[in-house]
């Protein structure tokens, strides 16, 4: 498999960002406690001992940055999906970390704007209206920043996303059950709660069965290191 990596082969990243958000002085802002309780309680299920090494370090690099702040976006939208309540509700009744994470986002949901991005090869025939992402943390994100991303995907019951290329490593979180496909290898089946890494230039698939899919992904950003 080819593996330079073409940066519009990138699925994950959809939007035209905006005006790009200047960093606050190392802890000269307070960061709302909806959101410092999400980034809390993501950081325990990334950097957990059960969590994938290659995505605790991901996530870690991703983590030190939040010591600074960006802009923060808490205006309530009136857009809600009943997938993301329907995945939280089944995420929030474990009492493993992955149970307390999706039990903070349940706290940020009504500050959650969706959109969605583009197909490609081997996505689901109704993946242009099954699936969602959104910005948590990173440009046009509840906290704006340049620096970073903390995402959400969220698909519909029996929807797979397209195959496609990542510019820049990532590491996952699972809220629900998937199937993952990493680099053209067999499908494999992830529990919930499952932290995982794509390396850039690696392939990734991603498909769910019976229940709504949720997951959180997370990256620095180009130009950063």
């Amino acid at each position: 498999m080819n593996k330079k990596t073409d940066h519009s082969a990138d699925l994950l990243v959809t939007e035209k960002d905006g005006v790009v958000a200047r960093l606050a002085v190392r802890g000269g802002v307070r960061r709302p406690d909806a959101l410092q309780g999400f980034l809390n309680a993501f950081a325990s299920a990334m950097l957990s001992a059960d969590a994938c090494p290659t995505a605790s370090f991901i996530a870690g690099k991703v983590l030190q940055r939040t010591e600074r702040t960006g802009v923060f976006n808490l205006e309530e939208t009136a857009q809600r999906k009943q997938t993301f309540d329907s995945a939280l509700r089944h995420a929030r009744q474990s009492s493993s970390p992955h149970g307390r994470l999706a039990a903070e986002l349940a706290q940020l949901s009504r500050y959650v704007v969706w959109q969605s991005g583009r197909s490609g090869p081997f996505a689901s025939v109704n993946f242009s209206k099954a699936h969602a992402h959104s910005v948590l943390v990173g440009p046009s994100g509840i906290e704006t920043r340049p620096d970073i991303r903390i995402c959400l995907i969220l698909m519909e019951p029996y929807t797979r996303f397209p195959d496609n290329v990542q510019a820049r490593s990532k590491a996952f979180v699972l809220l629900s059950p998937s199937e993952i496909c990493i680099d053209g290898d067999a499908w494999l089946r992830a529990d919930a709660g499952s932290v995982f890494s794509v390396e850039a230039g690696q392939a990734f698939a991603i498909r769910c069965t019976s229940q709504p899919l949720l997951a959180i992904w997370c990256q620095l950003e180009e130009g950063f290191k």
